[in-house]
């Protein structure tokens, strides 16, 4: 379906029933990130995925876009739908939305997974993320700015080409305006001490061979969140919710679990 959003119109699709649980994807990707995992989820969730401004069947506006922005969007997506309170769920881009999200809208919140992200980008990685977004912008996507194998552990790269392949595939599908715009939006974002007032319980997924976002950052930002607990995972890369699917869904389900048998009896005092 598709919802009114301020001036765009957003594309998501809902499954499931339960707590609700909103997956948000990262730059390049779109709500089929998720496919692998969205039946697992289903099963003790009500899910909501959406594409994020930009991408997917989203509308796709010029820039610029900001974090704000991106955070606004799901408030107001998530007002049309009447949830009041979710899970959210956000690999890379998606997390750094989650934790706008979580700073800009903390009362509709029942815990954040932040899944290969940071809390804060150095002066070196805005940089190449800005030079990125304008030759992207500017010349479109080459074959070799949307390899996709950095995104992956090297071991798991190697043994499953034809996923690497398929995800380059998937960037080289997107609208270059659009994506360079969403880059720059979080090519420069420094929030790490604002954390600190967040009091969202919040997992933390780390695969220990992330290539793109080093382990480094999420302990920072586990340090940050005062309600935080981390999961470092061997073997492997960014894309970890495709490479350890298993390990994934059940650290989230386990997580989510345990947080709503907390709230429940609290929700369940309340008068009818």
């Amino acid at each position: 379906m598709r919802i009114s959003s301020g001036d765009i119109r957003l594309h998501c699709e809902i499954d499931g029933e339960g707590t609700p649980l909103v997956l948000t994807h990262g730059l390049g990707n779109d709500l089929h990130f998720w496919d692998g995992s969205r039946q697992a989820f289903a099963r003790h969730h009500r899910v909501l995925l959406w594409d994020v401004r930009g991408f997917g069947a989203s509308d796709k506006p010029p820039g610029p876009y900001s974090t704000h922005t991106f955070a606004a969007d799901l408030a107001c997506l998530l007002s049309h739908l009447g949830i009041e309170r979710i899970h959210l769920l956000g690999i890379s881009m998606g997390g750094v939305i989650a934790q706008r999200f979580a700073l800009d809208f903390p009362n509709r919140l029942r815990s954040m997974i932040l899944v290969s992200t940071s809390s804060e980008v150095g002066p070196r990685a805005t940089a190449n993320w800005q030079r990125l977004a304008d030759a992207v912008e500017r010349n479109g996507f080459s074959a070799r700015r949307a390899n996709a194998s950095r995104s992956f552990a090297p071991a798991f790269a190697a043994r499953h080409p034809e996923l690497v392949q398929a995800m380059s595939r998937r960037t080289l599908g997107n609208d270059p305006a659009a994506y360079a715009a969403a880059a720059r939006a979080v090519s420069d974002y420094h929030w790490t001490n604002e954390l600190g007032r967040t009091r969202t319980p919040t997992l933390i997924l780390q695969g220990l061979d992330d290539l793109l976002t080093p382990p480094a950052g999420s302990v920072k930002m586990s340090r940050a969140l005062p309600r935080s607990r981390l999961l470092l995972i061997p073997e492997a890369g960014h894309n970890l919710p495709l490479e350890q699917p298993h390990v994934f869904q059940s650290a989230v389900l386990a997580f989510t679990g345990a947080v709503d048998a907390l709230l429940e009896p609290i929700a369940s005092e309340r008068p009818i």
